[in-house]
């Protein structure tokens, strides 16, 4: 891999990373801040949303951590060697905890709802965008899932190589 686009993943993924804890940090706390100041039903929603939105948030983090590893180990030409399926693994665990939060956010919407301040169909937006959030993330498994196998056949074939030789 050139040492360029190496260096480029790498300064993206740090600044996903750092922008994440940005978020973490200011963005979201600030957002969840004025909202409920501006409608007060909000309040009894404001916590659990808030720690759900931020550990969304951390799972993308990891995911972001385990790719650059991933990124590391194709520079390093270590790439189809023991040890890369863990951070596979760690992507594919990011994944499903980030579907599980957005897909009990969906099945939340589905049976209690929370309350807006006009009716603008702002629930059916939040209701849409987590189920189609929740598809997106088991699509995301099933391609962790098909990269995890071809990964470790051609690490099997490496081995054996390696062995031959």
């Amino acid at each position: 891999m050139n040492r360029i686009v190496f260096t480029m993943l790498t300064l993206l993924i740090v600044g996903g990373i750092a922008l994440g804890l940005f978020a973490q940090m200011v963005i979201l706390p600030g957002i969840a801040a004025d909202e409920v100041r501006h409608f007060p039903a909000y309040e009894p929603y404001r916590v659990p949303l808030l720690a759900a939105g931020i550990s969304f948030i951390a799972c993308a983090q990891v995911s972001l951590a385990a790719l650059w590893a991933l990124v590391f180990r194709a520079q390093a030409g270590i790439f189809f060697r023991p040890g890369t399926q863990r951070w596979v693994i760690a992507i594919g665990a990011a994944i499903g905890a980030a579907t599980l939060l957005t897909g009990g956010f969906f099945l939340y919407l589905t049976f209690v709802g929370i309350p807006m301040p006009d009716e603008d169909m702002g629930e059916l937006g939040l209701w849409m965008a987590s189920g189609m959030g929740s598809l997106v993330g088991v699509a995301l498994l099933g391609v962790v899932f098909v990269t995890h196998r071809l990964i470790e056949r051609a690490t099997d074939a490496q081995t054996e190589l390696d062995g031959v030789l």
